[in-house]
């Protein structure tokens, strides 16, 4: 077994310094890292599980993924520095970015009562939106169009750091023209929360998925209404492929016409409906933006977070400063704990969710499924007190089309560059990274961790067992006692 990295002992990894190992997904192992030179900067280094290298199915996406990803330099994208090998080990360095996903933070906002200003969500969907057309616009060597569409933007793929700085942090699931390996036709990958209904529809989608995708993120913000992350897949997939927007405003009366009508433009059903590019999208966020809040800059959104994550950046800070110079500070006690837990958002980058089903599934046109965000009218009233339900945790609407007809199944699986491994094939790892991550704020994210149910349920079928062998083990014990009793009478 490897020596454990600290900053005082590095490991050195080919031109970088392992500092911290920060965790484990499916993917490998992932660190906290120096890369040398005149300028010394913190990275992120994630490192291929040894077993996963004979995978001929992950190597060739982890190649395809090399051609696209690291092309990608700009503001609104966060970086991947390098991939390749050092000594027969695989693996990609990530930029570290300071700061929190878009998920923790309206999470966070939630827990203290707060809302997010109307003025930040425009600025982060428009700074969103450049990052976009900059990777729509992508080409390669010979100056032809890579048709990169990055098929999995969420909140928790977007990220904000606390100077302000607005990052989409993952293509791993990117599409792209360059790609060899082609995804298996039973496997959909993204959060179906965010997909756009061509790509539900198992279509060959162009950058109007994203903006549509975009577009659901900031429905979300301006309702300030979480959309729901769990249930039948099948259910989820159908509400993907055929869903039906109210207006932001329904849910906040103070939102203005002019910004349901744009929001509702990005979210129309067929991608001819929507902006024909992020640009487009973006100047009409910009120009909302001017006129309902045109004194908000870069440096509010980076204010707010690190206000509600004052605790947490202290450690942060310490954390960079180690891993930039080698040198650990003095921080107070209470940060300590924070400072070894806190991970920075591109450790998680290119590990996604992928629903699989049968390949023949696809979601019809006529399995129109009511509002993805509604509340059950049944259960947004609380029939003792008459009260509205928490509108943070909305439940959607029932509709009797969308039952799954018997003998279909999906299931939702995390997946690296687009493998899907099997239950044997899947590698066997450490706690999970998710995991790790959570641990730090104290709450599992459904977005980010998409297996927590599978793992509560093996939990509890485990107690279940231990229990039922217990009561074996004690009947059998009360059985050789009465044995011995009568033959001893």
């Amino acid at each position: 077994m490897l020596q454990e990295p600290t900053p005082e002992a590095p490991l050195p990894f080919g031109r970088y310094q392992l500092i911290r190992r920060i965790g484990a997904g499916g993917m490998g192992e992932v660190f906290l890292a120096r890369e040398g030179g005149e300028a010394p900067r913190a990275v992120v280094v994630k490192k291929v599980l040894p077993n996963l290298v004979a995978n001929r199915a992950f190597v060739g996406r982890f190649l395809d993924e090399a051609k696209v990803v690291v092309r990608l330099k700009h503001n609104n994208i966060a970086r991947v520095y390098a991939m390749g090998d050092v000594n027969g080990e695989y693996f990609l360095s990530m930029e570290y970015v300071q700061g929190k996903t878009v998920s923790r933070f309206t999470k966070r906002l939630r827990d203290r009562k707060l809302d997010m200003p109307l003025g930040i969500v425009l600025l982060l969907g428009e700074r969103v939106c450049h990052g976009l057309q900059y990777a729509h616009d992508a080409k390669d060597e010979a100056g032809n169009p890579l048709h990169l569409v990055h098929r999995d933007l969420s909140p928790a793929n977007v990220c904000i750091s606390y100077r302000g700085d607005v990052k989409i942090i993952d293509f791993g699931a990117a599409q792209s023209t360059l790609k060899e390996e082609q995804t298996a036709p039973r496997v959909v990958i993204g959060n179906l929360t965010y997909m756009a209904p061509e790509q539900a529809k198992k279509q060959i989608v162009d950058g109007r998925a994203d903006i549509y995708s975009c577009g659901v993120m900031l429905w979300e913000l301006l309702s300030w209404h979480a959309l729901p992350q769990k249930g039948d897949p099948i259910e989820r997939w159908r509400k993907a492929a055929n869903p039906s927007w109210e207006a932001p405003s329904q849910n906040m009366p103070s939102l203005p016409k002019e910004v349901d009508d744009v929001i509702l433009r990005a979210l129309k059903k067929e991608p001819k409906d929507r902006y024909n590019t992020a640009t487009e999208f973006g100047e009409a966020l910009k120009k909302l933006r001017m006129k309902y809040a045109p004194e908000v800059g870069e440096k509010d959104i980076g204010d707010l977070l690190a206000r509600v994550f004052s605790k947490e950046k202290s450690g942060e800070d310490a954390v960079l400063h180690e891993a930039v110079y080698g040198k650990t500070l003095n921080i107070p006690d209470a940060d300590k704990t924070r400072r070894v837990q806190l991970v920075p958002p591109t450790a998680l980058a290119f590990e996604h969710t992928a629903v699989l089903a049968s390949a023949d599934f696809v979601p019809q046109d006529d399995q129109d499924i009511t509002d993805p965000g509604r509340e059950d009218p049944q259960q947004a009233v609380n029939t003792a007190s008459g009260e509205k339900g928490d509108p943070g945790t909305p439940t959607p609407a029932k509709d009797p089309r969308s039952i799954k007809p018997i003998g279909l199944e999906a299931r939702s699986r995390r997946t690296s560059f687009g493998v899907t491994f099997s239950e044997v094939e899947e590698p066997v790892i450490e706690q999970s990274l998710v995991q790790e991550i959570d641990a730090s704020d104290d709450f599992i994210d459904p977005i980010s961790d998409p297996e927590a149910d599978t793992r509560a349920n093996l939990a509890g079928a485990r107690w279940k067992t231990a229990v039922l062998f217990g009561g074996i083990f004690l009947f059998a014990i009360g059985l050789g006692f009465l044995a011995v009793w009568l033959a001893l009478k």
